[in-house]
């Protein structure tokens, strides 16, 4: 028996094998950040000498090396004058911004309330500012614009296109 064509059909069939099959490509973790902690159903408190001074609630936080991004946000600060509570369906939390997306609700324990669908709010000025339109309350007087930016520290704000609804009080 010859030996030299069974070696040929071996070495044909690995030729075969080498040119026509090539290799599957499996991406085994997908490019770009992955989280460093991830919770779920979450509190934070900060506290100080004078009592709880800001709460942060969510239902998820991703923490990345710059930033928290958290889901169904809920803010509480107690630092200033006034309690202020902002609630956002997500919401990224960048020291010293936080960043609102999705049915934006500002509440404030004077009565000031505002929704909108996006809010940048900087921790260090007490500023805060939408895009997009905005409806503004305070009792029974609305306030309807686009591009707020209101200072929570001095009351003051400014924006565009404003419409406004008041209840004067007559005096008898």
């Amino acid at each position: 028996m010859n030996v030299t064509p069974f070696y040929m059909l071996i070495g044909i069939v690995l030729a075969g094998i080498f040119f026509f099959f090539k290799p599957l490509k499996v991406d085994i973790a997908e490019t770009g950040e992955l989280a460093q902690i991830e919770l779920s159903d979450f509190r934070v408190y900060e506290v100080v000498p004078r009592g709880v001074k800001v709460v942060l609630a969510g239902s998820s936080v991703k923490r990345f090396e710059d930033r928290y991004q958290v889901e169904e946000i809920n803010l509480t600060d107690r630092s200033g004058n006034h309690i202020e509570n902002m609630k956002a369906n997500r919401g990224i939390y960048k020291e010293p911004m936080i960043y609102l997306y999705d049915r934006v609700r500002y509440t404030r324990d004077d009565g000031v309330s505002f929704e909108t669908e996006q809010a940048d709010y900087n921790q260090t000025s007490g500023q805060i500012n939408t895009a997009g339109p905005f409806v503004l309350r305070q009792s029974q007087d609305r306030v309807t614009g686009n591009d707020l930016v209101y200072n929570t520290e001095s009351g003051d704000l400014a924006a565009k296109h404003i419409e406004g609804f008041y209840r004067l009080k007559e005096n008898p």
